[in-house]
This record gives structure tokens, C-alpha cells and sequence, in this order.
């Protein structure tokens, strides 16, 4: 199968880390393509040779519409699959062009968050031959605002590179490192974990670490030096995760709401304990008091009693849910993505 795989840019993303690994896991199939529609840096370096980006930095320009009809033509396309907003748009005028071409919308969340896309995809979607979504609750979102039928949509939780995120050799539980990681914007509740923060300030062994970078960082900054008194961190971007990961004693991952949840694996295959937001998408990766502990979503008050309980449990209770979490992100290998994935392909032929 002749496969071209279009992103919006090569950037730092979830979707950007499952194209990069599509690619390098077939390295030697020269009948794969990945195209990003635009520079954006930093730059996610993807080692295979047909990834290409297409040389523009403009977000709207159309002019990669055209690149892209000679591309097809030439390579023999026969699968386009696509991720993220824009590509998903461009792919549909792209089907119109070349009606034998299987279509594939990718979706990683954006519905969540456009409603503007949501409408949209209420239009292209009926193009599509194969939709693919993260999670049940991004399924369920699809479904109730793009109307899209639950039939036309397959379940594809993403994977993790369990090569890479691992536990570390010697383990240890200190019970004074608490670390939020993600990007820099209200869905993500970092005022939440500020506030519970706070909330420990007389705890002086405590310290509460912040990786990530987004639209919010300069509120984020602003916000730490008004609580002076808690042992408040930001790191900014942190390109080592699992160095970062195996420092900490326990992730917070406050989000008010998330597609899937991506984090959450990372952390529990590094042997990290996890407390998330029990909110769709999240919940469906991190179960409470069995592979990590979940609270109230955009509660401070919640969250700060849940880590208290955290930070007071016994090792047994501890070791266990741990020991479950790196069970659990075992199930999420690009092996298992991929052959699931190629099913997908081959139920569409």
C-alpha cells in the first residue's frame, strides 16, 4: 500500500509523535510518505527519508494544494491519512480531485476544543472512508457535534514509545517531588495545581515542579511569583520526559478535560504514580486505586486533598497501583497500534 501520511507541520504533539513513529517503524518501506503542510519549529526530526515538509510557514496558504495533486500523481497514492485540522480539510478537497484515493480522518481532539471544526467536520466527514479517533469520549464528541455516524468511527488509542519511557533501574518513592507536565493552557488546570500548591506551603519538604510550555506561559510565571511561599518550579520545555518523569514522585494531571491522555502512559511506564482529573478521555486511561488515583476535576481543594492522601499512603498500596499503571502502559506499543492500524487499511481496500 502506498501510504502518505499529512500533518500540519512536524512540531512537538501527540499526533507528531504518531506519525514520527509510523515512519521510523517502517523505515524500510520506501512506499510510506509523511508530508507536513508547513514549517513550525522547535522541529520534530523524523528519521525516515520520505518525510518532507512542504516549504512555507504560513498556516492558511493553499499552495501545498497543488504540490500536493502533483505528489499523489506521481508516487501513486493509494491511502491518504491525515491528521490534525487543517490537513483533514485539505485531504477532503484532495478526494474530490481523486475520488479512487481512500480517505482517512485521524482525529486527536480538536473537536473537543473548535466547535467551528466540529461543524465543519459535519460536512467532510461523509467523504471520509475510515474515521479514527483516540478514545471513546472523542468518538462520543464526534458523534454528538459533527454527527457523525458511531458506525463510520474505529477506536484507536495512541501508543507509546516503551522504548523510550521506561522505569528507572533503582526506584525510589520520596513522597517530596509533584510535577504537572503539558502544555500551558486553562484546559490543562495548572491554576488548579498552583492553588494546591499553595495549599502545602507550610510543607516545606514539598516541591512542586511544572514542565511545558503554551499560550498562558507568561500568566503561569505571573502567577508563581504571587505564591512566593509555595516551592514552585517551571522548567519551561523539557525535551528529556523521561528523565524528568523518573525525578518526580507523583504526576498531577489536572486537566478539565482531555482526548485521551497521553501523559498518563508516559508517566505510568516510567513507574511514576498518577493522579489525573477524572474526566472523560483521562478516565478511561487512569482508574482510580487501580492504576493511579483520580479527583474532582477544576477543584483545588479536591486536588489538594487527594495528594495529601497520596503523599500519606503506605508503599504496599503504593507499589501495587504502580505496578498495575506500568502493566497498563505496556498495552499501548507501536507494535499493537501498528497491527491494529494496518487492519483498519485492509478493512477498507
Amino acid at each position: 500500500m502506498r501510504i502518505l501520511y499529512i500533518i500540519d507541520n512536524f512540531s512537538l504533539g501527540g499526533a507528531q509523535t504518531i506519525v514520527k513513529g509510523l515512519m521510523e517503524n517502517g523505515a524500510e518501506d520506501l512506499q510510506i510518505y509523511a508530508l507536513a503542510l508547513r514549517q513550525k519549529q522547535p522541529d520534530l526530526i523524523i528519521d525516515h527519508p520520505n518525510a518532507t515538509t512542504f516549504q512555507s510557514s504560513s498556516k492558511y496558504s493553499f499552495k501545498v494544494l497543488g504540490f500536493l495533486k502533483k505528489f499523489i500523481a506521481e508516487k501513486k497514492i493509494e491511502i491518504l491519512h491525515c491528521q490534525l485540522p487543517r490537513s483533514i480539510v485539505l485531504a477532503y478537497l484532495l478526494k474530490r480531485a481523486f475520488p479512487e484515493i481512500k480517505y482517512i480522518i485521524h482525529e486527536q481532539g480538536d473537536v473537543f476544543e473548535s466547535w467551528a471544526y466540529a461543524m465543519l467536520l459535519r460536512i467532510i466527514w461523509k467523504k471520509a472512508d475510515l474515521i479514527l479517533t483516540c478514545s471513546e469520549a472523542s468518538a462520543k464528541v464526534l458523534t454528538r457535534r459533527s454527527h457523525v455516524e458511531a458506525q463510520k468511527i474505529k477506536v484507536l488509542y495512541n501508543f507509546v514509545d516503551l522504548n523510550r519511557f521506561s522505569p528507572p533501574e533503582h526506584p525510589t518513592f520520596h513522597g517530596q517531588k509533584i510535577a504537572f507536565a503539558g502544555r500551558i493552557e486553562k484546559r490543562k488546570g495548572w491554576r488548579e495545581f498552583i492553588k494546591a500548591a499553595y495549599y502545602f506551603r507550610d510543607r516545606k519538604e514539598l516541591s512542586f515542579y511544572m514542565a511545558g510550555a503554551g499560550t498562558e506561559k507568561n500568566k503561569l510565571v505571573r502567577s508563581i511569583q504571587n505564591k512566593k511561599e509555595a516551592n514552585i518550579k517551571y522548567l519551561g520545555f523539557i525535551a528529556d520526559m523521561k528523565a524528568f518523569y523518573q525525578e518526580m514522585d507523583l504526576l498531577v494531571i489536572p486537566s478539565h478535560f482531555e482526548p485521551m491522555g497521553m501523559v498518563a502512559v508516559e508517566a505510568m511506564a516510567c513507574g511514576i504514580p498518577v493522579l489525573a482529573a477524572d474526566v472523560p478521555g483521562l478516565n478511561e486511561i487512569v482508574k482510580h486505586k487501580v492504576n493511579g488515583w483520580t479527583y474532582t476535576s477544576k477543584s483545588a481543594s479536591k486536588l489538594s486533598l487527594a495528594i495529601g492522601e497520596i503523599l500519606d499512603s503506605g508503599p504496599e498500596e503504593r507499589n501495587t497501583i504502580v505496578e498495575h499503571g506500568m502493566k497498563h502502559a505496556s498495552e499501548f506499543s507501536l507494535r499493537d497500534f501498528s497491527i491494529k492500524l494496518q487492519k483498519f487499511y485492509a478493512s477498507i481496500k
